[in-house]
């Protein structure tokens, strides 16, 4: 594995290469560093994986002001740019298969096939800033609030990520990547898709349940659905072996 320092728009990324193949982009989900894919990049042989800290996770810069989602798609075309890579199948999971969808739609030649992991075409994905407020302590009140299911399940995968090194833990960083999906949705524009999509969901996700898996299959052109039965949010982590399968399945077809 190889880790390269890049300078892309002013803005220094952390950046990551391994294995031997046919490339594969991984985009991580909320506050996800780099080692969070490693367990699935353990089972994707035969494939070059590439990942990056996003810009203010892990080791890439933290930039000034928030960026939208199309900026961060434009930045993910520029490090492929530089490494020299045209064409590649894309994984994005949670937070980064929103951007896995903008990044097909505003480069679609850059794009084989598409993969999109416990995610949604928009705002049913949208976390609480609140609920990310509650979990750092930062919040007036938060002990005296009733938590519901949803902010319980948020914290839960926040504190099951960091506990194992997977999530940063600065809350400067999930304000940015929140911001950038403010206003954003991929469901009016989904149709514009031609590559073949593989949708990957677990069975017991409570963060984006199963309906948006349902729901992403339906309006893009070429997709299949595949549930992961028994699964949570975190299968990437949780089910590599399963995951990994499922990508080299569809990869492979």
């Amino acid at each position: 594995m190889t880790t390269q320092k890049l300078i892309v728009n002013d803005l220094r990324l952390n950046v990551s290469i391994r294995g031997q193949g046919s490339p594969l982009l991984l985009l991580n989900g909320l506050g996800g560093l780099i080692r969070t894919f490693d367990p699935l990049r353990d089972e994707l042989v035969g494939y070059t994986t590439i990942t990056l800290d996003v810009p203010g996770v892990g080791e890439s810069q933290m930039p000034r002001w928030p960026m939208r989602l199309p900026r961060h798609a434009d930045l993910i075309a520029e490090v492929l740019k530089q490494l020299g890579i045209e064409r590649v199948d894309v994984f994005g999971v949670s937070w980064g298969g929103a951007l896995a969808q903008e990044f097909a739609l505003r480069h679609p030649g850059m794009v084989r096939r598409l993969i999109l992991a416990a995610t949604s075409a928009g705002p049913a994905m949208l976390v609480k800033p609140a609920d990310i407020l509650d979990f750092f302590g930062r919040s007036k009140g938060a002990r005296l609030r009733k938590q519901d299911s949803s902010r319980h399940s948020i914290q839960t995968l926040l504190r099951f990520g960091m506990v194992n090194g997977m999530l940063t833990a600065n809350p400067r960083t999930y304000y940015h990547q929140l911001a950038a999906l403010v206003g954003w949705t991929s469901l009016l524009r989904l149709f514009r898709l031609r590559q073949r999509t593989l949708i990957l969901t677990g069975e017991r996700d409570t963060l984006v349940r199963l309906y948006n898996a349902h729901i992403l299959r339906r309006t893009i052109r070429h997709a299949e659905l595949h549930v992961l039965q028994g699964e949570g949010h975190f299968f990437v982590v949780t089910s590599p072996r399963r995951t990994a399968q499922a990508i080299h399945e569809f990869l492979c077809r």
